[in-house]
This record gives structure tokens, C-alpha cells and sequence, in this order.
């Protein structure tokens, strides 16, 4: 299960117990956190703060500590930013995801879908000077292929 998903799973289970509401984790937007903020992943609250009625800076304390108080081997921590509750996953769950991951050779390949697909090869003029342009699309055939 990728971890946006138990993400969403936790917080939906939360947002339950706290406001006893039904609320599914297919209406939860998760998104991995920009680098210039602390945390791993954001959970959007906007969506949840026009139902709930709460402002986002209770909502996403209330949330938050919830989270990792209940979630001690997936979060280790969190931050409130404008709306969006930034959570940092715990080290524990990513030695245990990639424990089971690695010896999976198939993790993260999906089934064949039939479709054809056409990898460009670059096919720079000899004449002319490679530049780094040319070795981007040379590493990029190379790595799809």
C-alpha cells in the first residue's frame, strides 16, 4: 500500500473519532511536501474545515496531534502551515516499508496494458558539439529503454 494512502486512511480514521462524522479517505488530498517546508507529507485541510466548521489552526492542531499521538510507528511529528498540515512519517516505517518492499521484484511495475509506446533515441549532428542537452535525452532513452 503506498503511503499517501495510509495517510489518508489515518486522518480519515481521525477526522471519525474526533468529530463523528463519516468521512472517507478517497476525499483526503494528500501530497508529498514542498522541499522549502518541514515534513514529508501535507494533508490539505481546506476541504475538511468548510464541513467540520472549524478553523484550520484548531482543526490542524486538533488533527495533528491526534495523528501522532494514536500513529506513534507512522508519524513522528507535524506542522501547521496556512491550511495544510505538514506530517513527518517515522523512521521505523520507512525501514519496515522498504523491508518488505525490496524483496518484491515486481513493486511498482504495473501489468501490461497492451499499448505501444515510442522511446526517442537523441541523434545529435556529428558535426556539430555535444552539449549537456544532448546527454540529457542520451540518459533519459537509456533509463526508459
Amino acid at each position: 500500500m503506498r503511503v499517501a494512502d495510509q495517510i489518508k486512511q489515518a486522518t480519515a480514521a481521525a477526522i471519525r473519532q474526533l468529530y463523528q462524522t463519516d468521512w472517507q479517505a478517497a476525499d483526503i488530498l494528500v501530497n508529498e511536501t514542498k522541499p522549502e517546508f518541514e515534513g514529508d507529507y501535507t494533508v490539505v485541510l481546506f476541504a475538511m474545515v468548510k464541513q467540520l466548521k472549524k478553523s484550520p489552526d484548531a482543526l490542524g492542531q486538533e488533527l495533528g496531534s491526534y495523528l501522532v499521538a494514536e500513529n506513534p510507528t507512522l508519524f513522528t511529528g507535524f506542522t501547521l502551515i496556512k491550511g495544510f498540515l505538514n506530517l513527518t512519517i517515522a523512521d521505523g516505517f520507512w525501514l519496515h516499508f522498504l523491508a518488505e518492499a525490496y524483496p518484491n521484484a515486481a513493486y511498482g511495475q504495473t501489468a501490461p496494458r497492451g499499448e505501444k509506446v515510442m522511446v526517442e533515441y537523441s541523434s545529435p549532428n556529428t558535426n556539430k558539439p555535444l552539449h549537456l542537452g544532448h546527454l540529457r535525452n542520451n540518459f533519459l532513452g537509456w533509463s526508459i529503454a
